[in-house]
Order: C-alpha cells, then sequence, then structure tokens
C-alpha cells in the first residue's frame, strides 16, 4: 500500500459490518512498507477502532502487514477478541459515520481543512467521514453521505 501516490479506502467502507477498518488495514500496511505519507495510521479514527475491537494498535499493525489479505486480518481479530454484538457494531458504526466538530475550536479546524482543499463552499457537510472523502477526492453528495 502506497499512501505518498494514493490514498487509503473510505473511512465508510466496512469489513465484516466495522466501518473505518478497510482504510486502518491500508494505513498500517502503508505504515510497515515505508509509504504512509502524511497519514496516522494508530491515532485519531484508527485509535478509536482498535478500542472498539480491543487489540492494541502495535499488534493490529504487525498482524495486518503480516497478512496476505483483509480476510486473513479479520481472522486475527477474530482470534483475539470476543465477538461484537450486531447492536455493538450498528453503534459504533452510527457513532463513527456521524461524528462532527463538537466545539467552535473543531469548527474552525474543520473549515479550514475543507477550505485548504478548495471546499469551503461546501457549506453542507459536518460529518468528518465525508471531509476525509471528499479530501481524498472521492465525490459526496449534497448533505453528505449518512
Amino acid at each position: 500500500m502506497d499512501l505518498v501516490n494514493g490514498t487509503p479506502r473510505s473511512p465508510y467502507e466496512s469489513l465484516h459490518g466495522i466501518v473505518m477498518l478497510p482504510r486502518a488495514i491500508d494505513k498500517v500496511r502503508a505504515e510497515h512498507a515505508g509509504t504512509l505519507g502524511d497519514y496516522l495510521s494508530r491515532r485519531g479514527f484508527s485509535a478509536d477502532l482498535f478500542e472498539f475491537l480491543g487489540v492494541a494498535a502495535a499488534d493490529f499493525a504487525a498482524a495486518a502487514a503480516a497478512a496476505p489479505d483483509d480476510e486473513a486480518v479479520w481472522a486475527w481479530i477474530e482470534s483475539q477478541t470476543a465477538p461484537k454484538s450486531p447492536q455493538a457494531v450498528m453503534t459504533f458504526n452510527r457513532w463513527m459515520m456521524t461524528r462532527a466538530p463538537q466545539d467552535e475550536a473543531a469548527w474552525t479546524r474543520y473549515r479550514g481543512f475543507l477550505a485548504a482543499i478548495g471546499q469551503a463552499h461546501r457549506t453542507d457537510l459536518v460529518r468528518q467521514f465525508d471531509r476525509l472523502d471528499l479530501d481524498e477526492g472521492r465525490e459526496v453528495p449534497l448533505g453528505g453521505r449518512v
């Protein structure tokens, strides 16, 4: 995975129903390859994912780097943690997909990110996942995805 010259999968993409998981795999694989670029692989949304899964970031990174594909990463996750209920997954996904800035300082940063990519006019967007998709060149419908 080369994130110097490309982008990770959308945070909305899921693996076994869990959003952000494919993106986290992409980022730790890029970190392992030395091609992470400006991305962060163990903080932010990824850290929230690891906490939800109940795995340490370093362990996840090692497993993803060694796994031949996403299903092998999933098998490793299953071997490390108790299964998550469908309700827990749904609650986690909703929380992740609907996250928006929580205070004026965060809104200022959010608007700054949009302005920096030439999207200051997108006042219809409020969710962090939509901002990430837009920043990485994916189309985001009016009002966002959720």
